[in-house]
């Protein structure tokens, strides 16, 4: 009988604590609480579109830290959302811890056969002397292209779910007497910064919109001697 009637307050007392705690999940909002009175996040999922690496699969590589050590036959690429390298190891993927001199990219890939990325230039806009650039024309004067990405969240009607749509973006840049001076689109800044360009363009007929025109320039520029 004392069995019995101790199990039956054991119960009232876990049922009223039970019930008091379901009473404190719901604020005056309605959202739901955690045990210690935190609110419970709601659930949202993020979906992801669009290339968001370089290139877009593993491709093999020669990677240079800044320690001056040389790992070949890397099978990576480069993350555009960190800035960093992902690369396999025993079927899984890693990010590459130690800083970046240089990474040359082999055929695997026709947007980057041969592609070389180095770090080390100057800071300017939101990149350091860490931030990857692809080399395009290396002497005198230096012609790099940085990649990096802009996106959209998109989040339908009546959904928490969120798709965010990611785009590569290219940013040009001269590396010339020691500073980084940034490119428009038109590139016509290569005219004012590089002596003796005008009549190379003019007799070539470059357009420095295009990316091998605006090389071919500079290309041109580094084989004279001054």
């Amino acid at each position: 009988m004392k069995i019995f009637f101790f199990t039956c307050c054991l119960l009232v007392l876990c049922f009223s604590s039970f019930a008091q705690y379901i009473a404190t999940l719901h604020n005056e909002d309605g959202y739901l609480k955690n045990a210690d009175g935190s609110l419970i996040q709601k659930v949202t999922m993020l979906l992801e579109e669009g290339s968001t690496s370089i290139p877009e699969k593993n491709c093999e590589i020669v990677l240079k830290a800044r320690n001056g050590k040389v790992y070949k036959k890397v099978n990576g690429r480069i993350d555009l959302k960190t800035g960093g390298l992902i690369f396999a190891a025993n079927e899984q993927e890693l990010m590459f811890a130690l800083p970046i001199e240089k990474i040359i990219f082999d055929s695997c890939d026709a947007a980057v056969a041969g592609a070389v990325f180095k770090t080390g230039y100057p800071s300017t806009d939101k990149n350091n002397d860490k931030s990857l650039y692809q080399v395009l024309s290396e002497g005198k004067a230096t012609l790099l292209k940085h990649h990096t990405l802009n996106w959209q969240d998109i989040i339908p009607f009546n959904t928490t779910n969120t798709t965010r749509i990611y785009t590569q973006v290219q940013q040009y840049y001269l590396y010339f007497t020691g500073k980084m001076f940034k490119l428009e689109k038109n590139k016509d800044k290569l005219v004012q910064l590089l002596p003796a360009s005008n009549d190379y363009i003019i007799k070539n007929k470059l357009n420095l919109k295009k990316e091998e025109d605006a090389i071919k320039l500079v290309d041109y520029y580094n084989s004279l001697s001054f």
